[in-house]
């Protein structure tokens, strides 16, 4: 074995070529399938196997006891033949071992390539099968948010032989097992080959491969999950390939995969019939549990069949699943027994394949899959109890050792559904906050005051998680309490007056009524304390008389002389009780606010937003509109969200508003409805708002000279309220564009557009609303439309004073150029005549001299500048001019 670097394409392309060289009867296996799979050894080490499935009849005249592989790091190696595993119809699986190191983190694509792909498969290239590089690849990933230690699948089942029948349904599994526990997806793909740099590529579809169905009929398919492949039935004798990719995923993270190439001989008609079998398709338990059930198969041939399984639930180490492997004439059974724990606990399901294979001729085989979810057990004993200004959650510790820790999920709605715990319940989805997580299977409590109100029942659920939080318990069952009265609960900040200097807010509350009198003697007195937001509320505003009884103390207090219609205001109250002649503080309730209402003006609606931070629950709000800010208001409508659109209104005209919440405590002892005013503020509908863009259209005509614009009408489609139009253009594409016309109605929709006869350049055009408001709508589409440039020279011309083709000029018309570059030459390469004037006129006369040039063949170059969308664009022109007859003279 031997290892070296390589400048990759050009050395396997080389390779291949001295592959081909070789007389393919030297080289003759005829592969028929196989897959490239890998086992982790330690750090970035791993050991490769090469599993291939190979005629060794009477045409394969030699074996190959080396494999090329290529690493997909620069290193190629060359991999020995360790084993040789005889099989049926003159088969054989050959198996190649290697181990390699790779030098860092990465994804590496692991490929191997062989000349020797069998011929006649009828559904690669026609049946030209064996002009096709046989290949294969897998895909490794080290990653450390993966691991750094994955084993790719390996197989229970080799690729070959695998035998069908015209018109009886084939079923295939390769029976992969992930020794990870990773889950595993299946897919059907193209073959692989290489492409002309040796570069291991797929197949096309439908040129160079089309799947068995498409030749050989019936039906495919594949299950994503199982990776069962089933052909429903094939109706033509032959050979045929399939190809199977099995993706693996560690916590939701893709790993690698690997190919597996299959070669499949459909055979006329067989007597021989599929067994059956079936099992649980889906079973879900608590970890701790029991699963026990049979699995049964039968052959209505009477043929012996063999029932096994395969899945990682026999790979789990401890405590792994048994199903003993049974034969029976034309029926078996046997049981599937599974001991749970709570090592069980992982991302995924476990997957579980049976298998049933009979002795006919030919050999049929038939699955049956069982998904298996294992779930961590539902904490127990979820206690809330209110303490002081917060709650107390306990629970019991989890009967799972492996529990990493816990989530604390919290709700003011405690009418929930919560699904199935097998159906993955997500706690948020049914109105729950995650308030906190704790770390340790023994870490039983947490102390929740994140701004808790009075009056309030918050429920608690909890829920275990493992497996560095992959893995979540089912929800607990539901804890609730409720914070005792034991300080004034606020239950109104309302706007009594509104106003920028003499508004009033005014603050109600409710009684601590289950406040121990014994603990805290009377007399008591509240003070009111307000701020612009809950950390600046510190400004004293005033506080109630004492009384010697809890019961006969005040509940309001109005703030007067403050600004409530720009600002909105915070409150927050304080009971205090005397002793020893001073007051000492028994409790503060929650800070709340005022409703603070604004609003948006646009073409005849008004917007209305409010806002607000209080202790209970608003559950409707109620819009109140009145002409003028004293009223009379009405009730125009009602919102569940802090926002409401008034439609229909007169622009320019004046609207007053405020907004009453509706909301309540959950403690009957309180006040409900609770209900609070949002400060007035008036305000009148503008259109802000553009209308939408016409459409534009041109038609342009190069001969006349001049483009023809036409654009849509808004009021006819998406709009009402446009009255005129602007019309941009430039005559370069992709340069700002300019104003070249106005068009004061909205019913003149037509342009004609013409510059010095050159119609290149790009349109658009705008629309505007009413004068008043003077709103321009988006561009509309852009139109452009090129010149067509004409320019060209006579061959000959006589000046000889006739009047006939005296002159030397550009033949008409000329059609949009900007200048030209004109220089003619005599036979000595002297230039006799030059302009820069598309519309010259030469007399044959020498540009210095003044004479008359000599009759001959004289030579022209001409730089034409034509005037194009894109800008001046450049043509030279070349030919040769004959002067006759040339006495200097012309007409007069």
């Amino acid at each position: 074995m031997f290892g070296f670097y390589y400048k990759k394409n050009i050395l396997i392309k080389n390779l291949l070529i001295f592959l081909f060289l070789i007389p393919v009867s030297i080289l003759a296996s005829h592969n028929r399938g196989g897959e490239i799979t890998y086992l982790h050894l330690g750090g970035n080490t791993y050991e490769f196997t090469i599993t291939t499935c190979t005629d060794v009849g009477p045409q394969a005249q030699a074996d190959r006891n080396e494999l090329y592989i290529d690493y997909g790091d620069g290193v190629i190696d060359t991999l020995v033949r360790t084993q040789t595993d005889p099989q049926i119809l003159s088969h054989q699986v050959n198996t190649y071992k290697g181990i390699h190191t790779y030098s860092s983190a990465g994804t590496y694509t692991i490929t191997m390539t062989d000349p020797n792909r069998n011929a006649n498969i009828l559904n690669i290239k026609g049946g030209n099968s064996d002009t096709e590089i046989f290949a294969l690849k897998s895909e490794l990933v080290i990653s450390p948010f993966a691991g750094n230690n994955n084993n790719s699948v390996q197989f229970d089942e080799c690729p070959c032989p695998a035998i069908a029948c015209v018109g009886k349904i084939y079923c295939y599994n390769p029976q992969a097992v992930d020794p990870d526990n990773d889950s595993l997806s299946y897919e059907l793909v193209a073959p692989l080959t290489t492409d002309n740099n040796g570069i291991v590529v797929s197949m096309g579809i439908p040129t160079t491969y089309q799947f068995p169905q498409d030749v050989g009929g019936g039906s495919v398919s594949i299950d994503p999950l199982s990776g069962t492949f089933c052909w429903d039935a094939p109706t033509m004798i032959g050979e045929y390939n399939f190809t199977i990719r099995i993706n693996e995923w560690r916590n939701g993270i893709y790993v690698g995969y690997v190919i597996r190439d299959v070669q499949l001989t459909v055979m006329g008609n067989c007597n021989n019939t599929p067994p059956t079998i079936s099992s649980p398709p889906e079973i879900c338990v608590v970890a701790g549990e029991n699963i026990n059930f049979n699995v049964t198969t039968n052959d209505v041939d009477g043929n012996n069949v063999s029932l096994s399984a395969s899945g990682n639930p026999f790979t789990v180490g401890s405590n792994a699943a048994t199903f003993p492997n049974v034969t029976g004439f034309g029926t078996a059974t046997s049981n599937f027994n599974w001991n749970t724990t709570c090592n069980h606990i992982k991302p995924g399901n476990y997957q579980v394949l049976f298998a049933v294979q009979d002795n006919g001729n030919p050999v049929f085989s038939n699955y049956s899959q069982t998904i298996i979810k294992i779930i961590p057990p539902k904490v127990i004993g979820v206690s809330a109890n209110p303490f002081g200004n917060g709650v107390n959650v306990t629970w019991n510790q989890s009967t799972c050792p492996n529990t990493e820790g816990y989530h604390i999920y919290r709700t003011t709605n405690p009418n929930f559904t919560m699904p199935d715990c097998c159906d993955n319940p997500n706690p948020i989805g049914v109105g729950f906050t995650k308030i906190g997580t704790v770390f340790g299977n023994t870490t039983t409590t947490f102390f929740d005051n994140s701004s808790l109100s009075l009056g309030i029942d918050y429920c608690y659920i909890i829920t275990a998680f493992y497996n560095i939080n992959q893995v979540e318990s089912c929800p607990s069952d539901t804890s609730c309490a409720n914070l005792k009265k034991e300080v004034p609960i606020l239950t109104h900040v309302t706007v009594n007056e509104t106003d920028v200097v003499n508004g009033i807010d005014s603050v109600m509350w409710s009684k601590p009524t289950e406040l121990d009198t014994n603990q805290f003697p009377g007399p008591y007195h509240y003070k009111v304390y307000r701020g612009f937001n809950n950390i600046t509320l510190n400004t004293y505003i005033g506080q109630t008389a004492s009384q010697n009884l809890l019961y006969q103390t005040d509940t309001i207090i109005n703030d007067l002389g403050i600004n409530t219609e720009s600002t909105q205001h915070y409150y927050r109250v304080e009971l205090y009780y005397t002793f020893n002649g001073a007051d000492s503080l028994v409790g503060t309730s929650n800070s709340g606010s005022s409703i603070f209402l604004t609003t948006t003006p646009n073409d005849n609606v008004i917007l209305l937003k409010w806002t607000e931070n209080v202790p209970w629950i608003n559950t409707d709000y109620e819009i109140y509109r009145a002409s003028n800010a004293s009223g009379p208001f009405s009730l125009i409508g009602t919102s569940t969200i802090k926002s409401y659109l008034d439609t229909g209104l007169v622009n320019g005209a004046e609207y007053c508003y405020y907004v009453k919440s509706i909301g309540y405590y959950s403690n009957p002892s309180i006040i409900n409805p609770i209900e609070n005013l949002s400060q007035r503020v008036c305000e009148s509908p503008f259109d802000f708002t553009p209308p939408c863009p016409p459409v534009l259209s041109l038609e342009g005509d190069c001969e006349i000279g001049e483009n023809i614009l036409t654009w849509t009408n808004p009021n006819n489609d998406c709009a009402d309220d446009v009255v005129s139009y602007n019309l941009y253009f430039t005559s370069v594409e992709g340069d700002t564009m300019s104003l070249i016309a106005t068009f004061d109605s909205q019913f003149d929709t037509t342009y004609i557009h013409s510059l010095n006869g050159s119609v290149a350049g790009c349109y658009s055009v705008t629309a505007f609303d009413s004068i008043q408001y003077n709103n321009e709508s988006d561009s509309s589409n852009f139109v452009c439309f090129d010149n067509c440039p004409l320019f060209s020279l006579p061959n000959v011309f006589t000046p000889n004073g006739d009047g006939d083709n005296d002159l030397f000029m550009a033949l008409l018309p000329i059609r949009q150029i900007e200048s030209i570059n004109l220089e003619v030459y005599n036979r000595w390469g002297q230039v006799v005549y030059a302009t820069k004037d598309p519309y010259f006129n030469w007399d044959g006369r020498h540009r210095e001299s003044g004479e008359p040039v000599s009759d001959g063949v004289y030579y022209y170059l001409c730089s034409v500048n034509t005037i194009r969308l894109s800008g001046i664009e450049t043509i030279d022109l070349t030919g040769f001019i004959h002067i006759f007859d040339n006495t200097g003279e012309i007409s007069k």
